[in-house]
């Protein structure tokens, strides 16, 4: 038999589907491949691969085998209709082999079926490792797996690896010594969970030309469960447009529906009332509710049979009993069997036996009578009540039939801005989009510009949102609708924010604030107030505001806005331990918030960690917020969150990743449309481009942020301090010494240390320079004296960088040694590589570090020949180093002649690498 000949290592899904179900399987094929090694060292190994129907248990095996070298692989797989079959599995595995005479017959112990086996798996080659897999063991019939058993009970030393994919990891239809050997603390159980969100939408929009909008993917998910199998069903067999509708309910695959629907009908008419009323009242619901609905009075003989049929299942133990579906693919089957008729009239019933009120309006809605006033008065307050418990999902569910429903214009136009509102606090920007197209021209201007306002901002048209909302105000009379103008102006002041009008922004949020409360507004007013205080340099006042607040582990669901704004406020005034505190308090609180308040817990909470130190929380915490911009549609957020963890990874050297986000931000919808997006976006590619050692870049990059006057004046995300480093570096003095005066007098009027920290040390690196070291020796202290009040060890760093590197080059080697030690600590405990880099070839220059004991060359000529082995020309590496270009010529002519070499293409052999970025 030829090596590793079996269907696992032919077949493929034509789909792609075997990549999308194996994404994040690494650990597990890692595992694999382990037990493969230890098996081939001579230790015969077990593994179960658990997991139910098409989870991916079979992908995961025919990748794993794919790539399997010197393996003799026998395989066999169980049927749920052939587990009466004697040896049916055993024969299938001994079919295509020489040894097909071991076969046993219908008649034979289990005990000698497995010695033959047994003595078969020792004649296996001494460099080859057998494999024998069983998918579905759990429907291999009883004697197979007996004998299986009996074999595997017995191996020691010999090279077989056992791979037996299972449903369920308790099934009990495994004979005891199996189980027991499952159970065994050298068996390794692998147990596979379905595709993540970000893999579904991955897959739709393979299976679909124009993929699945972020809330439908979500909704997706959660009904399958992630299961890859059944996510390609319903891509195939429901039309998008039911897929993408929030308020249908999605179906069960057909083939599943009909295994369902066959389990059901083995049941007795009150076991299938009872679960057909089940399928009314949802996921979950209390025994004796359903059993009302189903009109059982004695309800626990039906409850048996739909627990025996795996329709049902009964929790929790020792409580109230409550009846749940083991998969939210079961309900749907049934409820999708009952009829129209049937599940109206069910729905109609189902009122009377809920108690709550949200349901009660839920199941009058579905019980498809005709709409009448009192209805839609129901689902207009049940969503503010679902908004107010942070069930945001619901709500906007809710706000939306009110607002189709309604039965007068007036009433009409009022709930439609609500639902609007509503849609789009639960990223749900399509359907706000859907409903927004659907609403009359003739509608009152105020607002209609208002909806259309409020969709292209949070599309990321900023600009155009701007004069949506101004004329929306403009026509809005605040005495007669001031709940409209509440949310204009509450609107208007994020805008303002994000256009980085500060002071405009005060002024709306004030205005909004005189005015009443309304629902559905994304609760980011105080937040939004606090944040543009914080930028006009009345942080004091936006503190004050918060004062009222109690320690923020204390602080309630409804003040959660405010402190998120007290956190941004303490972010923007160097409290960074206090920040960290109101952010972890807030980001909690947020999940079942707005989700735009959400995505900006995260990114505030991420800026804080990076500042801190802990760049691993930092960047979990800006991806995440990534992700849920993407999800929800933030179009106006997503390139600050993307620029935002491009900088991270930035200056630890990752520039691949940080390429990546950044080009994920470009392709934003909100790119390019507002002031804040614009200079994060500019700030992270300068970054990126001072990791690649690349000041021309930088410069390009920051340089067009001068003529855009109100990033220039705000602090949102600072820059100059990188513009002025990449000025001089290129030697243009006179316009460095511009922007630092520029930067001097607001860093010094808000009373930051990091920024004086940052001015001060690109000072000293000019007046370095310009040959002024008394000068430039001053604007280092005073750069560290700021430096060591804020706990940002990452910039405190940069300094001792910075001032190491202009002691070195005046002769002060001990001093310098200090500072660049400091720094490289620092830097190394961090992961900055490209800084870390930076402080070795300063220490190298130091004569403090000796990295090529051996090497004939001084410290000096040795950083200057790595330097030019990376690529860089002469002139570039007389900027890094802040020498002239004679003085590189000298020492490179040096170290050619002592390395015995002509040219810089030699110095690749002759010299060892210097210290690299990871990617």
């Amino acid at each position: 038999m030829p090596v590793n000949t079996s269907p696992y290592a032919r077949t493929a899904q034509p789909d792609g589907a075997d990549e999308l179900v194996l994404y994040g399987r690494e650990q597990q094929l890692a595992a694999l491949q382990d037990r493969l090694r230890q098996a081939r060292e001579g230790v015969s190994r077990l593994v179960f691969v658990e997991g139910p129907s098409g989870i991916g248990k079979t992908a995961l095996i025919r990748r794993f085998l794919r790539t399997a070298d010197r393996v003799r692989v026998l395989q066999a797989s169980g049927a749920e209709n052939e587990t009466a079959l004697a040896y049916g599995v055993l024969t299938q595995l001994l079919m295509r082999t020489a040894a097909s005479a071991y076969a046993p017959g219908p008649g034979d112990e289990a005990h000698t079926a497995g010695s033959r086996l047994l003595a078969l798996a020792e004649r296996i080659p001494a460099d080859t490792v057998a494999v024998l897999v069983v998918d579905d063991a759990h429907w291999a019939d009883g004697p197979s797996l007996e004998a299986l058993t009996f074999m595997l009970r017995r191996l020691q030393s010999t090279p077989v690896l056992t791979l037996l994919a299972v449903h369920d990891p308790a099934d009990h239809e495994l004979p005891d010594g199996l189980r027991r050997l499952r159970d065994d603390d050298h068996t390794l159980r692998l147990a596979l969970d379905g595709l993540t969100v970000e893999q579904t939408a991955a897959l739709s929009s393979r299976l679909l030309p124009a993929g699945l909008p972020p809330h439908a993917v979500g909704r997706l998910h959660a009904h399958t469960l992630g299961n890859p199998l059944h996510l390609r069903a319903l891509l195939r067999q429901v039309p998008p447009a039911v897929l993408a509708a929030a308020n249908s309910t999605l179906p069960a695959p057909r083939s599943y529906g009909l295994a369902v629907l066959e389990r059901l009908a083995r049941c007795d008419r009150p076991a299938q009332d009872l679960v057909a009323a089940a399928s009314v009242l949802g996921l979950c619901a209390p025994l004796h509710r359903v059993a009302r609905l189903a009109d059982l009075d004695h309800p626990l003989p039906a409850v048996e049979q739909a627990v025996a049929q795996g329709l049902l299942a009964e929790c929790p133990p020792g409580g109230p009993p409550e009846l749940v579906f083991p998969h939210p693919l079961i309900r749907a089957a049934v409820y999708h069997h009952l009829g129209p008729a049937r599940r109206a009239a069910l729905h109609a019933g189902a009122v009377q036996a809920t108690s709550d009120t949200v349901s009660r309006t839920w199941h009058r809605l579905l019980a498809g009578r005709v709409p009448d006033p009192a209805l839609v008065a129901d689902l207009a307050a049940g969503a503010r009540r679902q908004a107010t418990a942070g069930s945001w999902s619901n709500a906007a569910s809710m706000a939306s039939h009110a607002s189709r429903l309604a039965t007068t214009r007036p009433e009409r136009e009022r709930l439609t801005v609500e639902a609007a509102d509503a849609l789009l606090c639960d990223g749900r920007v399509s359907e706000a989009a859907d409903l927004v197209r659907s609403l009359p021209g003739d509608m009152a201007r105020a607002a209609l510009r208002y909806v259309h306002g409020h969709l292209a901002f949070v599309r990321g048209e900023t600009p155009g949102a701007r004069v949506l909302l101004d004329d929306a105000w403009q026509h809005c009379d605040t005495s007669a609708d001031p709940a409209l103008a509440r949310r204009i102006a509450e609107r208007l002041s994020y805008v303002c924010l994000s256009q980085g009008e500060a002071g405009a922004a005060v002024r709306w949020a004030r205005r909004a604030e005189r005015l009443p409360a309304v629902p559905f507004t994304c609760g980011m007013l105080r937040y939004a107030q606090l944040a543009a205080l914080g930028l006009t340099g009345a942080a004091e006042e936006g503190i004050a505001l918060a004062s009222r607040l109690p320690e923020s582990v204390l602080v309630q669901p409804d003040d959660v806005d405010l402190l998120l704004g007290r956190g941004a406020l303490r972010l923007g005034c160097d409290d960074l331990e206090g920040s960290r505190g109101d952010l972890r308090s807030a980001a909690p609180l947020c999940l079942r918030g707005p989700v735009p308040l959400r995505a900006m817990a995260q990114l505030l909470l991420g800026e804080t960690e990076f500042r801190l130190g802990n760049w691993d929380g930092a960047l979990h915490e800006l991806e995440s917020a990534a992700s849920t911009a993407t999800a929800a549609g933030l179009a106006w957020l997503e390139p600050v969150v993307h620029a935002d963890a491009a900088a991270v990874l930035a200056v630890r050297g990752r520039t691949e990743r940080a390429a990546a986000h950044l080009a994920t931000a470009r392709r934003s919808g909100g790119y390019g449309q507002s002031e804040s997006g614009i200079a994060h976006v500019a700030r992270a590619e300068a970054q990126l481009a001072a990791a690649r050692g690349a000041p021309d870049e930088v410069a390009a990059a920051l340089t067009p942020l001068l003529r855009r006057e109100a990033v220039a004046e705000t602090v949102v995300a600072p820059w100059r301090d990188l513009l002025a480093d990449a000025l001089t570096s290129l030697g243009e003095h006179r316009q460095a010494e511009r922007i630092l005066d520029g930067l001097d007098a607001p860093a010094a009027h808000r009373g930051r240390h990091s920024h004086l920290a940052a001015a001060a040390r690109a000072r000293g690196t000019l007046l370095a320079a310009r040959r002024s070291p008394a000068a430039a020796e001053w604007s280092f202290r005073k750069a560290l004296g700021h430096a060591e009040q804020v706990p940002d060890p990452f910039n405190r760093a940069r300094v001792a960088l910075a001032y190491g590197a202009f002691l070195r080059r005046t002769g002060k080697r001990t001093a310098a040694a200090e500072q660049l030690s400091r720094a490289l600590d620092t830097f190394t405990a961090l992961g900055a590589a490209p800084s870390a880099a930076h402080c070795e070839r300063e220490l190298t220059a130091c004569g403090h570090h000796s990295p090529a004991p051996d090497s004939p060359l001084t410290p000096q000529e040795l950083a200057i020949a790595r330097l030019a082995t990376s690529g860089l020309t002469n002139r570039q590496i007389a900027r890094r180093l802040v020498l002239s270009i004679k003085t590189v010529e000298f020492h490179l002519s040096h170290a050619y002649t002592k390395l015995g070499i002509t040219s810089r293409m030699g110095l690749l052999d002759k010299l060892p690498s210097a210290p690299t970025a990871p990617q």
